[in-house]
Protein backbone atom coordinates (compact mmCIF):
# COMPACT_ATOMS: atom_id res chain seq x y z
CA UNK A 1 0.00 0.00 0.00
CA UNK A 2 1.29 3.45 -1.06
CA UNK A 3 1.70 6.04 1.82
CA UNK A 4 0.35 9.35 1.46
CA UNK A 5 2.47 12.26 2.73
CA UNK A 6 0.95 15.14 3.75
CA UNK A 7 2.53 18.85 4.13
CA UNK A 8 3.04 19.59 7.93
CA UNK A 9 3.49 23.44 7.32
CA UNK A 10 2.23 26.11 5.61
CA UNK A 11 5.77 26.88 3.88
CA UNK A 12 5.43 23.05 2.59
CA UNK A 13 1.72 23.52 1.31
CA UNK A 14 2.81 26.80 -0.90
CA UNK A 15 5.87 25.36 -2.32
CA UNK A 16 3.40 22.70 -3.45
CA UNK A 17 1.35 24.74 -4.73
CA UNK A 18 4.10 26.29 -6.86
CA UNK A 19 5.18 22.72 -8.31
CA UNK A 20 1.31 21.95 -8.93
CA UNK A 21 1.54 25.19 -10.91
CA UNK A 22 4.89 24.87 -12.33
CA UNK A 23 4.12 21.32 -13.53
CA UNK A 24 0.46 22.54 -14.82
CA UNK A 25 2.32 25.22 -17.27
CA UNK A 26 4.65 22.79 -18.20
CA UNK A 27 1.77 20.25 -19.29
CA UNK A 28 -0.14 22.66 -21.00
CA UNK A 29 1.81 25.76 -22.28
CA UNK A 30 4.33 23.91 -23.81
CA UNK A 31 5.97 20.36 -24.64
CA UNK A 32 9.10 21.97 -24.67
CA UNK A 33 8.91 24.11 -21.41
CA UNK A 34 11.63 24.11 -18.70
CA UNK A 35 11.79 23.68 -15.25
CA UNK A 36 15.05 24.87 -13.16
CA UNK A 37 15.62 25.35 -9.62
CA UNK A 38 18.01 28.57 -9.03
CA UNK A 39 19.03 29.08 -5.13
CA UNK A 40 16.03 27.47 -3.99
CA UNK A 41 13.41 29.25 -6.26
CA UNK A 42 11.86 27.50 -9.01
CA UNK A 43 11.94 28.98 -12.65
CA UNK A 44 9.89 28.13 -15.71
CA UNK A 45 11.36 28.26 -19.06
CA UNK A 46 8.96 28.45 -21.57
CA UNK A 47 9.70 28.06 -25.11
CA UNK A 48 7.17 29.09 -27.85
CA UNK A 49 5.72 26.42 -29.76
CA UNK A 50 6.82 26.84 -33.45
CA UNK A 51 4.36 27.65 -35.75
CA UNK A 52 6.44 26.38 -38.48
CA UNK A 53 5.09 22.83 -39.57
CA UNK A 54 7.44 21.66 -42.53
CA UNK A 55 5.50 21.34 -45.84
CA UNK A 56 5.86 18.64 -48.09
CA UNK A 57 7.89 19.12 -51.06
CA UNK A 58 5.34 19.43 -54.15
CA UNK A 59 6.40 16.89 -56.49
CA UNK A 60 7.00 18.69 -60.22
CA UNK A 61 3.73 18.31 -62.59
CA UNK A 62 3.13 16.12 -65.69
CA UNK A 63 1.17 18.26 -68.26
CA UNK A 64 -0.57 16.51 -71.35
CA UNK A 65 -2.73 18.98 -73.57
CA UNK A 66 -4.64 17.86 -76.64
CA UNK A 67 -6.65 21.36 -78.72
CA UNK A 68 -9.23 20.16 -80.76
CA UNK A 69 -9.41 22.70 -83.21
CA UNK A 70 -12.02 23.38 -85.95
CA UNK A 71 -10.45 24.37 -89.22
CA UNK A 72 -12.47 25.11 -91.26
CA UNK A 73 -12.79 28.19 -93.14
CA UNK A 74 -14.72 30.60 -90.81
CA UNK A 75 -11.67 29.49 -88.10
CA UNK A 76 -8.87 31.50 -90.21
CA UNK A 77 -8.72 33.74 -86.72
CA UNK A 78 -8.38 30.31 -84.69
CA UNK A 79 -5.45 29.19 -86.55
CA UNK A 80 -3.45 32.34 -87.15
CA UNK A 81 -3.75 32.63 -83.35
CA UNK A 82 -2.42 29.19 -82.41
CA UNK A 83 0.14 29.56 -84.76
CA UNK A 84 1.50 33.09 -82.99
CA UNK A 85 0.44 32.37 -79.36
CA UNK A 86 0.40 28.55 -78.61
CA UNK A 87 4.30 29.48 -77.22
CA UNK A 88 2.85 31.93 -74.71
CA UNK A 89 1.02 29.38 -73.59
CA UNK A 90 2.95 26.71 -72.85
CA UNK A 91 5.84 29.01 -71.66
CA UNK A 92 3.82 30.70 -69.09
CA UNK A 93 2.37 27.29 -67.84
CA UNK A 94 5.71 25.80 -67.99
CA UNK A 95 7.26 29.01 -65.81
CA UNK A 96 4.19 29.43 -63.28
CA UNK A 97 4.43 25.84 -62.40
CA UNK A 98 7.24 23.12 -61.15
CA UNK A 99 6.58 21.28 -64.40
CA UNK A 100 8.76 18.21 -64.96
CA UNK A 101 7.10 17.28 -68.47
CA UNK A 102 4.61 18.90 -70.86
CA UNK A 103 3.19 17.33 -73.63
CA UNK A 104 1.25 18.81 -76.25
CA UNK A 105 -0.84 17.24 -79.15
CA UNK A 106 -3.69 18.59 -81.90
CA UNK A 107 -6.54 17.20 -83.83
CA UNK A 108 -8.10 19.94 -86.10
CA UNK A 109 -11.14 19.01 -87.75
CA UNK A 110 -13.66 19.93 -90.60
CA UNK A 111 -15.96 17.77 -91.90
CA UNK A 112 -16.82 14.80 -94.63
CA UNK A 113 -16.22 16.22 -97.92
CA UNK A 114 -13.69 18.34 -96.74
CA UNK A 115 -10.34 18.18 -97.67
CA UNK A 116 -9.80 15.90 -94.56
CA UNK A 117 -12.43 14.92 -91.58
CA UNK A 118 -9.70 14.92 -89.10
CA UNK A 119 -5.58 15.54 -88.90
CA UNK A 120 -3.52 14.46 -85.85
CA UNK A 121 -0.45 16.05 -84.58
CA UNK A 122 0.48 13.04 -81.60
CA UNK A 123 1.00 14.04 -78.29
CA UNK A 124 4.87 14.22 -77.84
CA UNK A 125 6.72 16.39 -75.26
CA UNK A 126 8.89 17.74 -78.89
CA UNK A 127 6.94 20.92 -79.12
CA UNK A 128 9.17 22.19 -82.20
CA UNK A 129 8.07 18.48 -84.45
CA UNK A 130 4.08 19.24 -83.03
CA UNK A 131 4.60 23.01 -84.13
CA UNK A 132 6.47 22.60 -87.61
CA UNK A 133 2.76 20.65 -88.20
CA UNK A 134 0.99 23.06 -87.13
CA UNK A 135 2.15 25.51 -89.42
CA UNK A 136 1.26 23.49 -92.10
CA UNK A 137 -2.55 23.96 -91.02
CA UNK A 138 -4.76 26.67 -92.73
CA UNK A 139 -8.28 27.09 -92.36
CA UNK A 140 -10.39 25.89 -95.49
CA UNK A 141 -13.72 24.00 -96.12
CA UNK A 142 -16.81 24.05 -94.06
CA UNK A 143 -19.39 26.79 -95.39
CA UNK A 144 -22.05 24.38 -94.08
CA UNK A 145 -23.07 23.27 -90.55
CA UNK A 146 -22.74 20.78 -88.05
CA UNK A 147 -18.95 20.12 -88.65
CA UNK A 148 -17.05 16.58 -87.50
CA UNK A 149 -17.02 17.40 -83.78
CA UNK A 150 -17.34 14.23 -82.63
CA UNK A 151 -14.73 12.52 -84.46
CA UNK A 152 -12.06 15.01 -83.50
CA UNK A 153 -13.19 14.50 -79.82
CA UNK A 154 -13.57 10.71 -80.02
CA UNK A 155 -10.04 10.70 -81.23
CA UNK A 156 -8.29 13.06 -78.91
CA UNK A 157 -9.49 10.45 -76.23
CA UNK A 158 -8.65 7.12 -77.87
CA UNK A 159 -5.88 7.56 -80.15
CA UNK A 160 -3.94 10.01 -78.51
CA UNK A 161 -1.06 8.10 -76.02
CA UNK A 162 -2.20 9.47 -72.90
CA UNK A 163 -0.40 8.84 -69.31
CA UNK A 164 -1.64 6.27 -66.96
CA UNK A 165 -0.37 8.00 -64.19
CA UNK A 166 -3.30 9.41 -62.10
CA UNK A 167 -1.02 12.59 -61.01
CA UNK A 168 -1.04 13.66 -64.84
CA UNK A 169 -2.84 16.90 -65.42
CA UNK A 170 -4.41 15.63 -68.64
CA UNK A 171 -6.92 18.03 -70.45
CA UNK A 172 -8.58 18.41 -73.95
CA UNK A 173 -9.62 22.09 -75.48
CA UNK A 174 -12.16 21.85 -78.09
CA UNK A 175 -12.29 25.06 -79.81
CA UNK A 176 -15.18 26.13 -82.78
CA UNK A 177 -18.47 27.83 -83.68
CA UNK A 178 -20.59 24.93 -85.09
CA UNK A 179 -22.25 22.05 -82.81
CA UNK A 180 -20.96 18.08 -83.43
CA UNK A 181 -22.93 15.97 -86.17
CA UNK A 182 -25.10 14.49 -84.13
CA UNK A 183 -27.15 12.30 -87.24
CA UNK A 184 -23.87 10.36 -88.25
CA UNK A 185 -24.92 6.79 -87.18
CA UNK A 186 -21.29 5.79 -87.39
CA UNK A 187 -19.50 8.55 -84.92
CA UNK A 188 -18.78 8.07 -81.39
CA UNK A 189 -20.79 10.61 -80.03
CA UNK A 190 -19.29 12.95 -77.58
CA UNK A 191 -21.31 11.95 -74.74
CA UNK A 192 -19.83 8.37 -75.08
CA UNK A 193 -16.20 10.00 -75.60
CA UNK A 194 -16.96 12.33 -72.62
CA UNK A 195 -17.48 9.15 -70.58
CA UNK A 196 -14.03 7.59 -71.40
CA UNK A 197 -12.79 10.60 -70.11
CA UNK A 198 -14.13 10.99 -67.08
CA UNK A 199 -12.72 7.04 -66.83
CA UNK A 200 -9.02 8.21 -67.53
CA UNK A 201 -8.96 11.23 -65.83
CA UNK A 202 -8.77 13.55 -68.70
CA UNK A 203 -10.43 16.85 -68.48
CA UNK A 204 -12.79 18.10 -71.34
CA UNK A 205 -12.51 22.33 -71.72
CA UNK A 206 -14.51 23.61 -74.96
CA UNK A 207 -14.17 27.31 -76.25
CA UNK A 208 -17.34 28.46 -78.03
CA UNK A 209 -16.35 30.88 -81.01
CA UNK A 210 -18.44 33.87 -82.24
CA UNK A 211 -22.33 34.29 -81.75
CA UNK A 212 -23.78 32.28 -85.17
CA UNK A 213 -24.68 28.22 -84.77
CA UNK A 214 -26.42 29.06 -80.81
CA UNK A 215 -27.33 25.48 -80.95
CA UNK A 216 -23.95 24.52 -80.34
CA UNK A 217 -23.14 26.31 -76.93
CA UNK A 218 -25.53 23.69 -75.18
CA UNK A 219 -23.31 20.55 -76.98
CA UNK A 220 -20.26 22.39 -75.93
CA UNK A 221 -21.43 23.06 -72.76
CA UNK A 222 -22.51 19.29 -71.98
CA UNK A 223 -19.13 18.13 -73.31
CA UNK A 224 -17.50 20.28 -70.73
CA UNK A 225 -19.86 19.29 -67.83
CA UNK A 226 -19.23 15.56 -67.88
CA UNK A 227 -15.79 15.95 -66.51
CA UNK A 228 -16.16 19.50 -64.71
CA UNK A 229 -14.31 21.22 -67.35
CA UNK A 230 -14.60 25.01 -67.99
CA UNK A 231 -16.94 25.85 -70.91
CA UNK A 232 -16.13 29.53 -72.01
CA UNK A 233 -17.71 31.53 -75.17
CA UNK A 234 -15.11 33.97 -77.11
CA UNK A 235 -15.26 36.30 -80.39
CA UNK A 236 -15.27 34.38 -83.55
CA UNK A 237 -12.15 35.40 -84.48
CA UNK A 238 -10.23 34.00 -81.19
CA UNK A 239 -8.64 37.28 -80.80
CA UNK A 240 -5.14 38.01 -79.22
CA UNK A 241 -2.95 40.79 -78.31
CA UNK A 242 0.82 40.48 -79.75
CA UNK A 243 3.23 42.40 -77.71
CA UNK A 244 6.64 42.59 -79.47
CA UNK A 245 9.55 43.81 -77.28
CA UNK A 246 13.28 45.11 -77.54
CA UNK A 247 14.69 41.97 -76.65
CA UNK A 248 12.99 39.78 -79.83
CA UNK A 249 15.77 39.85 -82.10
CA UNK A 250 18.37 39.38 -79.66
CA UNK A 251 16.32 36.55 -78.76
CA UNK A 252 15.92 35.27 -81.58
CA UNK A 253 19.76 35.36 -83.01
CA UNK A 254 20.39 33.70 -79.31
CA UNK A 255 18.49 30.92 -79.63
CA UNK A 256 18.91 30.36 -83.44
CA UNK A 257 22.50 29.90 -82.77
CA UNK A 258 22.29 27.44 -80.07
CA UNK A 259 20.03 25.70 -81.95
CA UNK A 260 22.82 25.44 -85.21
CA UNK A 261 25.01 24.35 -83.23
CA UNK A 262 23.42 21.24 -82.40
CA UNK A 263 25.37 17.90 -82.85
CA UNK A 264 24.40 14.18 -82.61
CA UNK A 265 26.21 10.78 -82.26
CA UNK A 266 25.09 7.63 -82.09
CA UNK A 267 24.16 5.17 -84.88
CA UNK A 268 22.86 5.95 -88.22
CA UNK A 269 19.30 5.85 -87.53
CA UNK A 270 19.64 7.77 -84.28
CA UNK A 271 21.49 10.68 -86.17
CA UNK A 272 19.13 10.62 -89.06
CA UNK A 273 16.44 10.91 -86.80
CA UNK A 274 18.45 13.91 -84.29
CA UNK A 275 19.17 15.55 -87.64
CA UNK A 276 16.16 15.58 -89.04
CA UNK A 277 14.33 17.03 -85.89
CA UNK A 278 17.19 19.63 -86.06
CA UNK A 279 16.28 20.84 -89.85
CA UNK A 280 12.36 21.30 -88.70
CA UNK A 281 13.72 23.06 -85.31
CA UNK A 282 15.60 25.41 -88.31
CA UNK A 283 12.86 25.89 -90.15
CA UNK A 284 10.47 26.88 -87.76
CA UNK A 285 12.40 30.36 -87.67
CA UNK A 286 12.28 31.35 -90.99
CA UNK A 287 8.15 30.20 -90.95
CA UNK A 288 6.90 31.91 -87.97
CA UNK A 289 7.51 35.33 -86.35
CA UNK A 290 9.75 37.10 -83.94
CA UNK A 291 7.47 36.85 -81.41
CA UNK A 292 6.15 33.74 -81.27
CA UNK A 293 10.07 32.77 -81.55
CA UNK A 294 10.74 34.67 -78.52
CA UNK A 295 8.30 32.85 -76.40
CA UNK A 296 9.94 29.58 -77.71
CA UNK A 297 12.98 30.36 -76.54
CA UNK A 298 11.34 31.62 -72.83
CA UNK A 299 9.78 27.97 -72.99
CA UNK A 300 13.11 25.81 -73.90
CA UNK A 301 14.52 27.85 -71.24
CA UNK A 302 12.27 26.18 -68.51
CA UNK A 303 12.67 22.90 -66.74
CA UNK A 304 10.16 21.15 -68.93
CA UNK A 305 11.63 22.92 -71.96
CA UNK A 306 15.24 22.18 -71.69
CA UNK A 307 14.46 18.80 -71.03
CA UNK A 308 13.48 18.27 -74.57
CA UNK A 309 14.77 21.60 -76.71
CA UNK A 310 18.06 19.32 -77.66
CA UNK A 311 16.92 15.60 -77.41
CA UNK A 312 18.86 12.81 -77.27
CA UNK A 313 22.59 12.39 -77.67
CA UNK A 314 23.36 16.03 -78.20
CA UNK A 315 27.28 15.87 -78.05
CA UNK A 316 28.09 19.24 -76.45
CA UNK A 317 24.96 19.25 -73.95
CA UNK A 318 26.29 15.40 -72.92
CA UNK A 319 29.76 16.30 -73.03
CA UNK A 320 29.23 19.56 -70.77
CA UNK A 321 27.32 17.38 -68.48
CA UNK A 322 29.85 14.75 -67.97
CA UNK A 323 27.19 12.48 -69.68
CA UNK A 324 29.75 10.84 -72.12
CA UNK A 325 33.68 11.11 -72.64
CA UNK A 326 34.99 11.10 -76.29
CA UNK A 327 37.01 7.72 -75.10
CA UNK A 328 33.16 6.21 -74.96
CA UNK A 329 31.95 7.53 -78.79
CA UNK A 330 33.06 4.80 -81.67
CA UNK A 331 34.45 6.65 -84.31
CA UNK A 332 31.56 5.64 -86.67
CA UNK A 333 29.22 6.86 -84.29
CA UNK A 334 30.56 10.57 -83.73
CA UNK A 335 28.51 13.60 -85.20
CA UNK A 336 29.31 13.80 -88.93
CA UNK A 337 30.61 17.65 -88.06
CA UNK A 338 33.45 15.65 -86.36
CA UNK A 339 34.38 12.66 -88.65
CA UNK A 340 38.21 12.68 -89.57
CA UNK A 341 39.35 14.17 -86.63
CA UNK A 342 41.58 13.04 -83.90
CA UNK A 343 40.40 12.39 -80.47
CA UNK A 344 42.15 15.92 -78.91
CA UNK A 345 41.47 17.76 -81.64
CA UNK A 346 37.62 16.89 -81.03
CA UNK A 347 37.94 17.86 -77.15
CA UNK A 348 39.76 20.75 -78.10
CA UNK A 349 36.35 21.93 -79.74
CA UNK A 350 34.12 20.28 -77.83
CA UNK A 351 35.39 22.85 -74.87
CA UNK A 352 35.65 25.68 -77.02
CA UNK A 353 31.59 24.90 -78.05
CA UNK A 354 30.75 24.36 -74.46
CA UNK A 355 31.91 27.83 -73.32
CA UNK A 356 30.14 29.53 -75.96
CA UNK A 357 27.19 27.50 -75.55
CA UNK A 358 26.99 28.20 -71.95
CA UNK A 359 27.38 32.08 -72.51
CA UNK A 360 24.94 32.44 -75.01
CA UNK A 361 22.10 30.61 -72.67
CA UNK A 362 23.06 32.83 -69.95
CA UNK A 363 22.03 35.49 -72.68
CA UNK A 364 19.09 33.73 -73.74
CA UNK A 365 18.05 33.35 -70.05
CA UNK A 366 18.96 37.13 -69.27
CA UNK A 367 16.68 38.56 -72.43
CA UNK A 368 13.92 35.70 -71.87
CA UNK A 369 13.53 37.79 -68.42
CA UNK A 370 13.87 41.07 -69.52
CA UNK A 371 11.09 40.32 -72.11
CA UNK A 372 8.75 38.93 -69.70
CA UNK A 373 9.20 41.65 -67.54
CA UNK A 374 8.17 43.83 -70.18
CA UNK A 375 5.40 42.38 -71.23
CA UNK A 376 4.12 42.04 -67.61
CA UNK A 377 4.18 45.86 -68.03
CA UNK A 378 2.17 45.61 -71.68
CA UNK A 379 -0.47 43.41 -70.27
CA UNK A 380 -1.44 45.41 -67.64
CA UNK A 381 -2.17 48.82 -69.60
CA UNK A 382 -4.05 46.78 -72.30
CA UNK A 383 -6.08 44.65 -69.54
CA UNK A 384 -6.89 48.13 -68.09
CA UNK A 385 -8.30 48.64 -71.65
CA UNK A 386 -10.30 45.23 -71.29
CA UNK A 387 -8.56 43.68 -74.67
CA UNK A 388 -9.94 39.87 -75.07
CA UNK A 389 -7.24 37.51 -74.90
CA UNK A 390 -7.13 34.12 -76.12
CA UNK A 391 -4.52 32.70 -74.84
CA UNK A 392 -4.92 34.06 -71.02
CA UNK A 393 -8.22 32.54 -71.02
CA UNK A 394 -6.72 29.25 -71.84
CA UNK A 395 -4.05 29.71 -69.41
CA UNK A 396 -6.05 30.62 -66.69
CA UNK A 397 -7.84 27.26 -66.91
CA UNK A 398 -4.44 25.26 -67.26
CA UNK A 399 -3.15 27.19 -64.23
CA UNK A 400 -6.28 26.41 -62.13
CA UNK A 401 -6.67 22.99 -63.00
CA UNK A 402 -3.33 22.16 -63.02
CA UNK A 403 -2.98 22.80 -59.09
CA UNK A 404 -5.97 20.84 -58.09
CA UNK A 405 -2.96 18.39 -59.25
CA UNK A 406 -0.67 19.30 -56.79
Amino acid sequence: MFQKNYPHSFEEKKMNKIIYLALFSFGTLSCKNDIKKNNGEIVITTFAKSNSIKKEKKKPKDIEIVFCLDATGSMSGLIGTAKEKIWDIVSELAQSNDVESLKLGMVFYRDRGDGFVTKQIELTNDLDEVYSDLLEINAAGGGDTPESVNQALHEAISDMKWSNKSSTYKTIFVVGDCPPHMDYQDDVKYNQSCKIAAKNGIIINTIKLGTSCKSAIYHFKEMASCTNGEFMQLDQQASDFVIATPYDNDIYEASQSIDQSRMYYGNQVEQSVNYSKKEKSMAVYEKSSKTSNSARASYKMSKSGRKSWLGNKEIINDYANGKITIDQIKDDELPKELKGKSKDEIKVILEKLKKERSEKERKLKELSEKRKEFIKTKKKELNSSKQSSFSEKVVDVLKKQAKKKE
